[in-house]
C-alpha cells in the first residue's frame, strides 16, 4: 500500500506544486513534509519507478518534463495497449463492473462539476483502472498501468477547460454504455476516442511555453 508522503508528494508533482524539469532536494522535502532522509528517498525511488521523477547525474532528481514528441509516443504506447485490453474484454462486461463504472463515473463527473481536480484526478485514475482491469490479461493491465502512471502530469493540463471536461465525463459513459454490449468494436472505438486529447492538450501548452519550433532535446 502506497504511504502518504509518496502519495502526498505524487500529488504536488502531478498537480504543478513541482514544475516539470524543477529539482526536488532532499533536505526541503524532509522539512515540507516533515519526513525522515530514508522515507523521503523511498518515494523518491517509488515516483522515479512510476516515471515522475527522473535522477541525473550531477544535478539530482527532477521532475519528469516531457517535449511534445515524447509525449506522443507515450500516447502511441497507450492507444495499442488500451485498445488491445478493449478488445480482449469479455462482452457483456459483469453488471457488478458496470455498477462499480457508473457509481465512479458519477462521483467524477460531480467533482468536475465542483471543481474539485484532484478528485476529478484520483477517480478517472480509478475508472480507468477498474475498465482496463477487465480484460482478464494482468499483465496487459500491469503495463497499462504502468504506462498510465507515466502520463499523470499530462492529463492534468485542461482540467479548468469546461468543455473538454464534459467531453471526458460523456466518454466516461460511453465506454461503460460500450461494456454493457456485444461490440467489441464498439468497445475499442469509446476507448480508442478517449486518449487522444491530453497528448493533443500538452502539445497545445509546450508550444505556448516554448514556442513551436522546440525540438526534443
Amino acid at each position: 500500500m502506497q504511504d502518504k508522503l509518496t502519495t502526498d508528494l505524487e500529488n504536488d508533482v502531478i498537480f504543478g506544486v513541482y514544475t516539470p524539469g524543477s529539482r526536488i532536494i532532499e533536505d526541503r522535502v524532509m522539512e515540507r513534509y516533515n519526513a525522515k532522509r530514508h522515507a523521503v528517498r523511498n518515494a523518491f525511488s517509488e515516483l522515479e519507478a512510476r516515471g515522475l521523477l527522473v535522477r541525473r547525474p550531477n544535478r539530482g532528481v527532477e521532475v519528469v518534463d516531457f517535449t511534445p514528441d515524447e509525449v506522443d509516443d507515450l500516447y502511441d504506447v497507450r492507444i495499442i495497449l488500451e485498445t488491445a485490453a478493449a478488445d480482449r474484454t469479455p462482452l457483456p462486461c459483469d453488471p457488478e463492473v458496470i455498477l462499480r463504472l457508473e457509481d465512479i463515473a458519477r462521483r467524477h463527473e460531480k467533482a468536475v462539476q465542483d471543481q474539485d481536480f484532484r478528485a476529478v484526478f484520483w477517480l478517472n485514475q480509478e475508472f480507468h483502472e477498474v475498465q482496463y482491469s477487465s480484460c482478464g490479461n494482468s499483465r496487459l493491465a500491469e503495463l497499462i498501468g504502468k504506462h498510465a502512471r507515466a502520463a499523470q502530469p499530462i492529463r492534468v493540463v485542461k482540467y479548468d477547460d469546461a468543455e473538454h471536461m464534459r467531453t471526458v465525463v460523456a466518454q466516461h459513459f460511453d465506454i461503460i454504455s460500450a461494456m454493457r454490449g456485444e461490440s467489441r468494436e464498439a468497445l475499442v472505438a469509446a476507448v480508442r476516442a478517449h486518449l487522444p486529447a491530453s497528448a493533443e492538450a500538452y502539445r497545445a501548452m509546450y508550444n505556448r511555453r516554448f514556442g513551436s519550433r522546440v525540438q526534443t532535446a
